[in-house]
Parts: C-alpha cells; sequence; structure tokens
C-alpha cells in the first residue's frame, strides 16, 4: 500500500491552506488511502545553511524521516509575492534527500485569483532539486473561496479528488 505525506506550508493560525489541506485528507481517509500530514506549524524549523542533516535539530530530522517514508507527496503550499513561501522552499533545500525521483500533487492557496502560476516555482524546485514530478490538476484556491472557514468553490472542491486520482495512477505505474 502506497503512504502519501501531505506538506501544510502554511504557519499562519488562520491559514486558507490548512482548511484545503483538511478537505484533501478527508478525500483521502473516504478512499482508504495510507497518508500523514507533516504539519510545519508543529516544527522547530530552522534555516537551511548547507550543513549535513545530522546538524540540525530532532525536528528537522524528524520531518526528513517522514517524508523519506512517503511514496508520494501532497504539498500545500501558500502564495507570497507571487511564489512559495520561503518555509516550504527552505523544508525542500534541507529534506531534498527524502523526496528524490518520487510524484507530487500540488494545493496552492494564494490572496487574489491572479497567482496561478506561482505553482511552477514549487514545480521546478522539486523537479530540478529532486526528481520529484507533479500531477495535474494543480488544486488553486485563493480568497473568494471560502466562507464561513470553509472551501465552498466547487472547482477546487471537484480538482482535489482528480489530483488524488492522478497521483494514485503515477503511484501504480
Amino acid at each position: 500500500m502506497s503512504k502519501i505525506v501531505i506538506v501544510q506550508g502554511s504557519l499562519s493560525k488562520d491559514s486558507k491552506t490548512v482548511i484545503v489541506v483538511a478537505e484533501t485528507e478527508r478525500v483521502l481517509k473516504s478512499r482508504n488511502i495510507d497518508f500523514e500530514t507533516l504539519d510545519l506549524r508543529s516544527l522547530e524549523l530552522q534555516f537551511c545553511d548547507g550543513r549535513n542533516l545530522a546538524d540540525y535539530n530532532a525536528d528537522m530530522q524528524k520531518a526528513y524521516r517522514i517524508l523519506e517514508s512517503a511514496d508520494a507527496f501532497i504539498f500545500g503550499m501558500p502564495v507570497y509575492c507571487w511564489s512559495m513561501s520561503g518555509v516550504v522552499k527552505n523544508l525542500i533545500d534541507i529534506t531534498a534527500g527524502a523526496l528524490e525521483n518520487k510524484v507530487a500533487g500540488i494545493l496552492c492557496n494564494a490572496g487574489g485569483n491572479r497567482s496561478f502560476m506561482s505553482s511552477a516555482d514549487l514545480i521546478n524546485v522539486l523537479y530540478y532539486e529532486s526528481g520529484v514530478m507533479t500531477v495535474h490538476p494543480i488544486v488553486y484556491t485563493s480568497y473568494e473561496d471560502f466562507k464561513n472557514g470553509k472551501l465552498v468553490n466547487e472547482k477546487p472542491l471537484a480538482k482535489i479528488p482528480t489530483m488524488v486520482d492522478a497521483l494514485m495512477k503515477q503511484l501504480s505505474v
């Protein structure tokens, strides 16, 4: 059985990325897909400075082990300044070896509806750093897709299971 690790990459306590990740968890649970969520808010994060993995704190080493245990990933990425958040990039910089040659889906959440190309930065980093292939569709949400703390727009809600299907198809190849 394949295991998926969801990386929840927002540090915000009122994160809409967290809401999209929760909806994705619901889809995975409904299909009995084995998954684990790595919520970056729960870790004592350190900056990447090129040292060996063993020289980072226990949380960074734990994150590496969790990512290494996965067959595939789903990255929940908030968009800041038209790109992935620094915390997501920093995590990848430290844990790139654990991601090698796997497959990933992307949940991209932005403040506005015009940042949809920001996921291209994550796609490039994943591919060129670790050989990670990404599946489509990318699930893109912005502030207007939420109401009362819930994801309500049918378009991204429909894309989540489609993205999960594409991920599972790649795992079975």
